[in-house]
């Protein structure tokens, strides 16, 4: 596992949106949070105007990635010879000083060239080779290799090469233009790409918009002091979730604190108590800026987003055992944040007018 000093709430998050930083949510109904918060500036805040630019090397990338897409699993002919990548279904028989070994023998077996599924030797032994031909490879078992009594060992494998099958990627020309899409010329294909790539690109320049500007608004506001259950409840979790991580991968509390840089229990502490800080303080943000703005969501938007996490696999019982709350709490406040961070959009100064290239 790679070593990465990071915030808690990224090592242990198992939800992942463009959202809140949080693995779960609070109700702050019962609290009156100017006695724990002290709200700053968040209307009229300064941001960038955002700059577009499409490149033709954007266009063409997007119409390479959807033509590889479009690929499609083929059998070559007789005449054409194995190339990296290629699927061939094999039979093949090994044999060390003259015996078969177990495990070394099969039949209609499909190999792709350049998995390294097999000893070095193997798969760059049938680069050449075509379908129909039998091909004896000697090779030597690696000093390493998972079975002891054949490490190091000369081995002889017969290969019989059934068939062989190649991705094939379309040509970008006008007739899969017009078989795959509602366009009649390249030109108009085209011109959708570009509008497809601006959508694509304004969406991720106003989300980051709207992300400088929630970070404005937190940095102008004072926490005077923490709700108690809220902050313990956080800190517990999250604790108890590296617990259930270490037993996950098969190790040890300290082991798996070890190889996220966390060189104790008290510097793991130290993490966890920052990272649940600020995640009770956002969420009494926007709770505050919801209450104070009047904000709500409806019905229909909140049946919505469940039905986007259920789509994900998610569901009520383990959204709640990956972020300790209930699937309707951890909706309520991603709402409230979706239409906060609008707010803040709406009423911001934003220093000019977005260009596009």
């Amino acid at each position: 596992m790679k070593k990465v000093k990071m915030v808690l709430s990224l090592a242990i998050c198992l939800i992942v949106s463009a959202s809140l930083v949080s693995c779960g949510s609070m109700s702050y109904d019962g609290y009156d949070l100017k006695e724990y918060i002290k709200v700053g500036k968040y209307k009229g805040l300064e941001v960038a105007p955002y700059a577009i630019s499409i490149t033709d090397d954007q266009v063409t990338a997007k119409i390479d990635s959807t033509l590889e897409a479009a690929a499609t699993s083929q059998e070559v002919d007789k005449d054409t010879a194995i190339a990296d990548g290629d699927v061939v279904n094999i039979d093949y028989v090994g044999k060390v000083n003259g015996k078969k070994f177990d495990g070394g023998s099969a039949k209609g077996y499909d190999l792709t060239i350049g998995s390294d599924a097999f000893i070095n030797g193997f798969e760059d032994g049938l680069i050449g080779k075509k379908t129909g031909e039998k091909v004896a490879l000697n090779l030597t078992f690696p000093d390493d290799y998972s079975t002891e009594k054949l490490q190091g060992k000369d081995v002889v494998f017969k290969v019989t090469i059934n068939l062989v099958t190649r991705e094939v990627v379309p040509e970008y020309n006008l007739e899969f233009v017009k078989n795959t899409t509602e366009y009649t010329t390249l030109g108009e294909y085209e011109d959708s790409i570009r509008e497809t790539l601006y959508k694509e690109k304004e969406t991720e320049a106003i989300n980051n918009q709207k992300t400088e500007l929630w970070s404005v608004a937190l940095d102008n506001t004072e926490v005077k002091k923490y709700p108690e259950k809220e902050l313990n409840h956080y800190i517990d979790f999250n604790s108890e979730q590296m617990d259930v991580m270490a037993e996950s991968y098969g190790m040890t509390r300290e082991d798996l604190l070890a190889s996220y840089d966390f060189g104790s229990e008290k510097e793991f502490a130290a993490v966890n108590e920052d990272s649940s800080k600020l995640r009770v303080k956002q969420e009494m943000v926007i709770t505050y800026i919801a209450n104070k703005e009047g904000i709500e969501y409806t019905d229909k938007e909140k049946e919505a987003l469940i039905a986007d996490f259920k789509s994900q696999g998610y569901d009520e019982s383990n959204i709640e055992a990956q972020v300790g709350r209930p699937l309707d709490e951890y909706v309520h406040i991603e709402l409230l944040y979706q239409k906060v961070l609008d707010m803040l959009l709406k009423e911001a100064n934003i220093t000019g007018l977005p260009t596009v290239e």
